[in-house]
């Protein structure tokens, strides 16, 4: 039987506000197969984000484990854990990350550039994927609403399948 894509073990996470400690993550523990999809649901404020970033290795619980193909996050080695999220993970995050002075285009080709990649083509037809072949040289604030400007990060995603020849290992 293989080992689980994803294995977390007794997650938790607070989060302090003022003098108040807000439990966010009490004890979680899940395993994630291969190529198994997940929807989590839940109030605002619930911890879904937080779960996530923790599962993907951007936000270290206070306590428990997280082991992605075999390999423990949050070992101490953040490079190497930069290494994996560039290449074996997709983000299309809640608040989408744009970075302002980027164009739309830029902000697509940077995370592979990043790894030592570039092909303006492809990046160029998943922004037109995604409807924004007409504002590729748009900065962030040029691109109307939160669903608009999320979709360089879709077009990322597309255009990382087509350059890697293979999807990121786990969306988040």
């Amino acid at each position: 039987m293989q080992q689980p894509q994803l294995i977390a073990r007794d997650i938790y996470k607070s989060f302090r506000m003022g003098a108040r400690r807000i439990e966010v993550l009490r004890g979680i523990s899940m395993d994630i197969a291969h190529n198994e999809t997940v929807f989590l649901s839940g109030a605002s404020g619930a911890g879904k984000t937080t779960l996530l970033y923790t599962l993907a290795g951007l936000e270290r619980p206070e306590s428990g484990t997280v082991k992605f193909e075999g390999r423990q996050l949050y070992s101490g080695r953040s490079a190497a854990e930069a290494r994996l999220r560039n290449k074996k993970m997709g983000f299309v995050f809640q608040g989408y990350f744009l970075l302002a002075e980027l164009t739309a285009l830029e902000n697509v080709l940077l995370p592979a550039m990043i790894g030592h990649c570039t092909a303006r083509a492809g990046a160029e037809e998943s922004l037109a994927a995604v409807g924004l072949a007409d504002r590729i040289h748009h900065l962030p604030a040029e691109l109307s609403g939160p669903g608009v400007a999320r979709r360089p990060a879709t077009a990322y995603q597309r255009w990382n399948f087509a350059v890697s020849r293979s999807a990121p290992r786990i969306a988040v």
